[in-house]
C-alpha cells in the first residue's frame, strides 16, 4: 500500500524538528550566556560569592578540570572579586575542594561546602533565595548551561572560565554537555512550570 504524500512530508518535518530541537536549545542557551562569561578572575566584576562547580576528585587529589576550577575560585577571592567560596559537588568532591583551598591559604570561614551538588542544577539551586550575586566557576563549555539555570532561577550570576590547560576528555565533555543543555532547557522551560 502506498503511503500518501502528506504523511511522508509530515513525517519528514517531524524528524527535522526532532533533530533540530537540541541544536536550537543549545544555541539559545549559549547565546544568552555569551556576554556574561569572563576569561579570568581579573576581568570578572565583583560578586558576593564564587560557586565552584564540582568535578572528579580521587580522594584528596583533584582532577585537572576540578583543580583548575578551584584555583580560579581562589584567584577570585585573592583579587577581592568575591568574599567567599562555595564548593559544590558530591561529598567527596566538596571536601577535597575545600581542603585544597585551605591549603592554598583561603581562611576556613571563607570556604563553605555544598555536599548535595550532584549535578549543575542542584549546585546552582543551592544559591537560590540567598540574595547573593554569584560568580559561577567552571570550564567555558559548561558555563552557558550553568548561567541559563541561574537566569531561570532568578539568580544574579556571571561565569568565570577555568580553562587553564588542554583536557584529555574534552570531546566527550562537550558531547555530554549538549545533551545536558537540552535536558536543562526542557526541564526548566517546560517540565518545571
Amino acid at each position: 500500500m502506498k503511503k500518501p504524500q502528506g504523511f511522508i512530508t509530515a513525517l519528514g518535518l517531524s524528524l527535522l524538528t526532532l533533530i533540530s530541537m537540541p541544536l536550537l536549545a543549545w544555541g539559545m542557551v549559549r547565546h544568552q550566556a555569551k556576554e556574561n562569561v569572563y576569561a579570568n578572575a581579573q576581568e570578572t566584576p565583583a560578586m558576593d560569592a564564587a560557586l565552584v562547580l564540582g568535578a572528579a576528585a580521587y580522594g584528596s587529589r583533584l582532577s585537572d578540570a576540578l583543580e583548575d576550577r578551584v584555583n580560579t575560585g581562589i584567584e577570585l577571592y585573592q583579587e577581592d572579586k568575591v568574599a567567599a567560596l562555595v564548593m559544590s559537588g558530591a561529598p567527596n568532591e566538596s571536601k577535597a575542594m575545600r581542603n585544597y583551598a585551605l591549603k592554598k591559604g583561603v581562611p576556613p570561614e571563607k570556604v563553605t561546602e555544598h555536599k548535595e551538588g550532584l549535578n549543575t542544577l542542584s549546585s546552582v539551586q543551592s544559591m537560590q533565595g540567598k540574595g547573593q550575586s554569584v560568580a559561577i566557576v567552571s570550564q567555558a563549555y559548561h558555563l552557558p548551561r550553568a548561567l541559563f539555570i541561574a537566569r531561570q532561577l532568578e539568580i544574579k550570576a556571571v561565569g568565570v572560565a577555568a580553562d587553564k590547560r588542554e583536557y584529555e576528555k574534552i570531546k566527550a565533555f562537550r558531547k555530554r554537555e549538549l545533551i545536558s543543555t537540552v535536558w536543562a532547557a526542557l526541564y526548566l522551560l517546560v517540565l518545571a512550570e
